[in-house]
């Protein structure tokens, strides 16, 4: 069985994960064509696992390329709600300690800007 301390990892991993997915989706200027080479910039090294992979090779199979991503971010959204109630978490407040830097280098791998933070 893992300790809170691993589960707590692989949570703050999937939602970098979730994260670099979304503003991928996000970023209009990227064709869905180009998600597998933008993601060999990746830290998290999403080009190379092979469900990640699979999955956008299978939906640019189909046509539907931008599919693909979608249905990583519907899993990866499975997959944070999932530990954020193992750790009985929200991934808000889990978000929220991941450092600033980290996200925005996460943010430029995918050549989107880091969101600003709303000012006070």
């Amino acid at each position: 069985m893992l300790s809170h301390q691993e589960v707590r990892e692989r949570l703050e991993y999937c939602i970098c994960v979730l994260l670099q997915l979304e503003w991928l989706l996000g970023n209009s200027s990227i064709p869905p064509l180009q998600y597998p080479e933008i993601l060999k910039g990746s830290s998290l090294g999403l080009a190379d696992d092979p469900f990640i992979t699979q999955t956008l090779a299978e939906a640019r199979m189909t046509g539907h390329p931008e599919e693909g991503l979608q249905a990583l971010i519907h899993f990866y959204e499975g997959l944070v709600h999932a530990l954020c109630e193992v750790l009985e978490t929200d991934s808000e407040e889990v978000q929220k300690q991941i450092p600033g830097g980290f996200l925005r280098s996460l943010a430029g791998e995918v050549q989107v800007e880091f969101p600003m933070e709303p000012e006070s």
